[in-house]
This record gives structure tokens, sequence and C-alpha cells, in this order.
């Protein structure tokens, strides 16, 4: 990966807070190009065979998530859940360690529990198997989304809430949306 565009040179390979749950270890794992949730089985001898690029579903006390099985040579199989990629938003190692470590505490309170994303996930899956309407005012196949008003930089500023944080709501104009909170 050395020359990779990808490639944050500010940052370097780091495990943050691994820590025994369930029968994995689980942690963040950041790098110069992403920054993921991991969890690695705790004896890789008894782990189950997993298929890479598989999907699986875990639920943690901040609700359920989704992570991709992978292989390594040397650490055997995992999955990961992705954080960050590519890491440009990052201007040190500090800060991306600071983060990643916020963000393994927010997975493990259960005060983030994102009820309002679980039932927007199951009222889109009714829309698509055609068990209920598109709401109207949304986008079709076909049309295109209007940019959001304000850039990444800007909302990468303003005060994030680790609920906000784990819902991605940086990646939306936060002007347009209400938390509620």
């Amino acid at each position: 990966m050395a020359d990779v565009p990808v490639l944050n040179p500010a940052l370097a390979v780091h495990a943050t807070g691994f820590r025994r749950w369930n029968d994995y270890w689980l942690g963040v794992l950041v790098t110069p190009w992403f920054m993921n949730v991991m969890l690695l089985p705790v004896a890789a001898a008894e782990a189950e065979s997993v298929r890479v690029g598989e999907i699986r579903q875990f639920v943690f006390p901040s609700g359920q998530y989704d992570f991709v099985a992978g292989h390594e040579e040397g650490i055997g199989d995992y999955f990961s859940c992705s954080l960050f990629s590519p890491m440009f938003e990052f201007d040190s190692q500090e800060v991306a360690e600071l983060t990643a470590a916020e963000a393994l505490a927010a997975l493990l309170d259960e005060a983030n529990v994102d009820t309002e994303s679980s039932a927007r996930a199951t009222e889109i899956k009714q829309i698509w198997k055609g068990e209920k309407p598109r709401p109207a005012g949304t986008m079709g196949a076909d049309e295109v989304a209007p940019l959001p008003h304000k850039t990444l930089g800007e909302r990468m500023q303003a005060p994030q809430s680790r609920r906000d944080f784990l819902r991605g709501r940086i990646f939306s104009d936060s002007d347009t949306e209400k938390t509620g909170e």
C-alpha cells in the first residue's frame, strides 16, 4: 500500500481498545487507508468457517450492524465494519485514535440505540418488496439527489453526539435534519 493515493501519510496502523466480546475480540483498527470495527475469533481453531465477503449482522448495545467477513494469513477469519475510508479527514494519528476509541465506546453504549434508523430500514425493505408505497416526494431509481447545502468539512466542524456519529449524520445536511435531541 506504500504509494497508493488513498493513503493518509499522517497516519499509521494502530489497534485500539481490543477486548473480549462474546466469542470475539472486539476493537477498532486504524490504518492510513481505513478505520474499521473488527471482530476476531477468540480461538481461531474453534472459529466457524466463513465465506470472504459474506455479510453478517451483529447486535451490540447500541443496535445491529452489518459486518463483512474476511480472511488474512496469520490472523485467519474475521469480520469488519467500516467506519471511515479513506482517512483524509484526519490530520493526526492522535485524532484518528481518539475517534476510534469514541466510536467503540458509542457502539457499546445502549444510550445510542438507534430505533429511528431500524424503523426506517424496515420501511425501506417493505417499499423495495412492493409491500408499501414509496412516500411522496422521495426519489425514484432514475432521479438524482440534490447536493447537500454544507460541505463535509463544514459538517465535521459542527458538534456531534456519539449517537449522531454512529448514525452517520456527518454525511447529511444537519440544517435540514432534526435529531429530536
